[in-house]
């Protein structure tokens, strides 16, 4: 009985740094995060996490799932963090959300055939045109409360550059991230071309830490190195870099 006291001893007092592992489960969200065949997780936020866990002394694990479940993985302490998260309250009671946010904005860039002859300059400009949404898919405020812009809605990104293609639409709206990084992947990005006019919205994404992980105790020195590679470039570097490898 003495022994199997010690033993919970040091179990309840074994510190956070020794911690081996860094684990994170999240969905297919490309160039963000993609599910690879065997389950394992690539991307830009992985390659934020390697380089992270690389600092931390802590081994990089990722799995896939979907996105509720991998939302339970965290309410459960089954994952250590997770990336790509807005913050919210129902959030906040079982993930500790990491400051900085490692990203603040998002761009959303209007598509247009390469041979275009459309000029699309500023917001009023999207009045003569037809543009190809996403259903469900929310891009910016003035934009998805408008009721006088043309709207053809589709159920995903390929409907919609299809639909471009063949002069069905005027224009693609879409995250310029997420965009170029599909033209890119299909192969396509020749057939098409950025609007002059694009429209940035501040949208913090977060990092965060469930509370029932070890890495908690962690959260200060996290918060340091998220802070160091924003001010020295290096996230903006990996979000550029990721997009290049899209067109190999």
């Amino acid at each position: 009985m003495t022994l199997l006291r010690i033993f919970l001893c040091l179990l309840l007092s074994y510190p956070a740094w020794a911690q081996q592992t860094l684990t994170t489960a999240n969905a297919h969200w490309p160039p963000w995060r993609t599910i690879e065949s065997d389950g394992s997780l690539t991307g830009i936020e992985i390659e934020l996490l390697k380089v992270l866990s690389a600092r931390l002394d802590l081994q990089l694990h990722t799995k896939g799932c979907g996105w509720k479940r991998c939302l339970k993985h965290m309410l459960m302490g089954e994952s250590d963090v997770m990336t790509g998260l807005y913050r919210n309250a129902e959030r906040e009671q079982y993930m500790t959300f990491v400051e900085p946010a490692y990203r603040s904005f998002q761009s959303n860039c209007f598509y247009l055939k390469r041979d275009s002859q459309f000029d699309l300059n500023s917001y009023q400009d999207l009045y003569s045109l037809t543009i190809a949404v996403q259903s469900k898919v929310a891009y910016f405020k003035r934009f998805d409360q408008d009721q006088g812009l043309s709207k053809h809605e589709v159920i995903d990104d390929l409907s919609a550059f299809r639909l471009l293609k063949g002069q069905r639409v005027d224009a693609v709206v879409m995250s310029c991230v997420e965009g170029d990084y599909f033209l890119k992947e299909q192969g396509i990005a020749s057939w098409f071309k950025h609007a002059d006019y694009r429209q940035q919205t501040q949208r913090p994404v977060y990092l965060a830490i469930s509370k029932l992980s070890p890495l908690v105790e962690r959260e200060q020195e996290i918060s340091n190195l998220l802070q160091a590679m924003l001010d020295s470039g290096e996230i903006d570097a990996l979000i550029a870099g990721k997009q290049l490898a899209g067109s190999n």
